[in-house]
């Protein structure tokens, strides 16, 4: 028994080291002080925070923030538990993080809540209780609120749209989005929210479906579909334009380098500048000013594959 257990314990040293060799030449530990998948990511000042997400091959409650004059990472104070799937925004003075799942399988925090970090102080506090427990959703702030958007409720997909009002700690329903989906992304420009891919029971693993909600109009419309579908990817818009890149195909079981660019005006498509690192569950911090955006962590390979494969890379991407 003793022999058994002596050469089970040297195989699993191997395989370590070989893993941990192979991160080193592949430089996914670059970077970040924690690399993780899984995430999203929020702006205040010159800073960009992350917290959360995937590590390697555990759920992670850590938070780091990426100065971008200095070009260094520094830690802040971790959330209150460990989480994975939590979607962040900002309102210029804090930093807001909501829902999430507590255990690799997916497993939805039951205790489903709205944290808010304070840098004064470098401390998190819950804010208030989520309408329903929520993971793989979107965040953005807008006018004083906090909207919610899509996600997954257990393994039912949602179409919710939820606005939080930050004075009055208010939840209010918001007309929903045609099209439930989770693993989307979104981005926010001239009062527009830009919803893109994502996944779901019914539609698949790849959605080509893009959707866009006019706060002035109170409706949504739908755009021409993504020429790729994709989930766990990017977007954000241009000078009137809306870039959709990287990303994952779970059918075909591989990454999406590719950089799709949608004229707002015309309705056409075209090719932008691919990811030179292929992720997928990363970050974006975009500050809607200069010609590009960061592009934080991801998995280096799709699917389970994400648990040994978290980065803390930090790459561009141009408008």
């Amino acid at each position: 028994m003793i022999r058994v257990i002596c050469v089970a314990i040297s195989i699993f040293a191997a395989l370590a080291g070989a893993l941990f060799s192979f991160r080193l030449i592949m430089q996914w530990d670059a970077g970040m002080n924690h690399p993780r998948s899984e995430i999203h990511a929020a702006m205040l000042d010159d800073k960009i925070y992350v917290a959360g997400g995937i590590g390697l091959f555990r759920v992670l409650d850590s938070c780091e923030y990426y100065t971008i004059p200095t070009n260094k990472w520094s830690n802040c104070a971790p959330l209150p538990r460990p989480l994975h799937h939590v979607a962040m925004a900002s309102d210029k003075s804090h930093i807001y993080a909501s829902g999430g799942y507590v255990a690799l399988p997916f497993e939805k925090d039951k205790k489903a809540a709205l944290f808010r970090y304070d840098p004064a102080t470098d401390a998190w506090q819950e804010m208030a209780k989520l309408p329903h427990p929520i993971g793989q959703h979107a965040m953005v702030h807008r006018a004083g609120k906090l909207l919610l958007i899509g996600g997954q409720n257990g393994l039912v997909e949602l179409s919710a749209f939820w606005s939080y009002d930050i004075a009055s700690n208010q939840w209010s329903e918001m007309p929903p989005m045609p099209t439930a989906r989770h693993s989307h992304a979104i981005t926010m420009a001239n009062d527009k929210l830009y919803v893109t891919g994502g996944r779901s029971a019914a539609l698949g693993n790849e959605i080509h479906v893009v959707e866009a909600y006019d706060f002035a109009a109170g409706i949504w419309e739908r755009l021409s579909d993504m020429p790729v579908g994709r989930a766990g990817h990017g977007a954000f818009v241009g000078t009137d334009t809306l870039h959709i890149f990287g990303g994952e195909s779970l059918s075909e079981g591989k990454l999406l380098p590719s950089h799709d660019v949608l004229d707002l005006q015309t309705g056409r498509w075209s090719k932008g500048s691919p990811m030179a690192m292929p992720r997928h569950g990363f970050a974006i911090g975009d500050n809607h000013s200069g010609d590009s955006v960061r592009i934080i962590g991801g998995g280096a390979h799709p699917g389970f594959q994400t648990i040994y494969s978290v980065t803390g890379t930090v790459q561009n991407i141009s408008k």
